[in-house]
């Protein structure tokens, strides 16, 4: 199994900061929340399954209340059973449902509640988009404030700044302003009563403990407990995860995409541009490849057609074009640099590729009892024609 990356973001925005944690497949902490950017995490995680956290300000999580009905149709009823709640248009946004639970009344009958989570889907397109163009495909997304598990025995407060997200006992979570706290606590309905529950604050600073009374919470919980702002909040959230059960943002169309297929996704470019430079290599090996064979096959009638060797008194003497292309490749001239040998008459006519850099092997071949008359044509190829002469033995 691969290890898991956690990745808290704060907004859309690809230049903000984001804080990361990294888990093992086993779930123990690899590295625990540190500041980084999206870029950074992924140049170095691309093997890890990526889980993102996004503000729970961003979505709408409530309850929607449904009749009892076959379990493909409750989808389809969500965002009708929630049309009163919903500012703007439903079509706009995405519906992450939980588990149903089954539930039943001597007034209402047999029904079900649904525990869903609302948010834009422009909004939830914007956080998908800017993981991806960086190569992090999430598996999961997930509402930061979901991952908060239930305690029983406390009530659970992270503060945000201006902002507290509630959790009750039994499970239910609201989000209120901080100086809104102590009457945002009645819409908890905790049984039993506060007065015997303890509060645990998250992430209180000194301007949040500002805007919270204190006082009036420790009158009204059996024990408040505070937690400091200056411990990582994602180490916190992260530990809760397997507990709280959180519901995860990507389903139906936003459905996650498979690992392959991401992975397919993020190389397909540079796969392609491989694809095309590997066939390019390949064409102008071939090109290459079937010159040489062109100009070994000439060479090669070349030198059957020199090859017939003369005896006299028992001594065997070289053709004028073996002893040509003997005599060429000793002072430099190799193959590779001949286009073309023949043999016309009583001289032996050579062509070379390049003319600029032969100067210097004409003047070694006229050591080697040979006289050379040269020319250039249009092409900038050098145009040889050797003479032998008689060598005194």
């Amino acid at each position: 199994m691969a290890d898991t990356l956690f990745i808290h973001l704060s907004s859309p925005d690809p230049a903000q900061p984001v804080m990361a944690a990294l888990l093992s497949s086993d779930g123990s902490s690899l590295r625990a929340a540190f500041p980084t950017t999206l870029e950074a995490l992924s140049g170095t995680n691309s093997a890890a399954t990526v889980v993102a956290l996004v503000p729970g300000s961003e979505a709408l999580s409530t309850v929607a209340v449904l009749p009892k009905v076959r379990s493909r149709q409750v989808r389809t009823m969500l965002p009708f059973a929630l049309e009163e709640q919903i500012a703007g248009d439903l079509d706009q946004q995405h519906f992450a449902m939980g588990r149903p639970i089954a539930t039943s009344g001597p007034s209402s009958g047999e029904g079900l509640h649904v525990p869903v989570i609302v948010i834009r889907r422009s909004t939830l397109d914007q956080y998908l988009e800017v993981l991806r163009s960086v190569g992090l495909d999430p598996s999961s997304m997930y509402l930061d404030e979901s991952l908060i598990a239930a305690k029983p025995g406390d009530v659970i407060a992270w503060v945000q700044g201006e902002e507290v997200f509630l959790r009750s006992p039994a499970g239910l979570g609201i989000r209120c302003r901080a100086k809104d706290m102590p009457m945002s606590l009645d819409f908890l309905q905790s049984d039993p009563p506060f007065s015997t529950l303890g509060l645990q604050l998250v992430g209180l600073s000194d301007q949040s403990a500002t805007d919270l009374d204190i006082e009036a919470l420790e009158a009204r919980f059996a024990r408040v407990q505070v937690s400091r702002s200056d411990r990582p909040v994602l180490d916190w959230l992260v530990a809760q995860r397997s507990i709280a059960e959180p519901m995860n943002l990507l389903q139906g169309e936003r459905k996650p995409r498979p690992r392959t297929e991401a992975l397919i996704l993020r190389w397909r470019w540079t796969a392609a541009l491989a694809a095309i430079l590997f066939a390019l290599v390949i064409i102008d090996y071939g090109n290459t490849w079937r010159s040489a064979a062109i100009e070994e096959s000439a060479l090669d009638q070349t030198l059957a057609q020199a090859g017939d060797l003369s005896t006299s008194n028992g001594s065997i003497k070289p053709s004028r074009l073996r002893r040509a292309l003997v005599d060429l490749a000793q002072v430099g001239v190799r193959d590779g640099a001949i286009i073309s040998i023949a043999n016309q008459g009583n001289v032996a006519r050579v062509t070379l590729r390049n003319a600029n850099a032969v100067e210097a092997s004409a003047q070694a071949l006229k050591a080697l009892g040979w006289r050379i008359d040269s020319s250039v044509d249009d092409q900038g190829r050098a145009q040889w024609t050797l003479i032998e002469l008689e060598v005194s033995p």
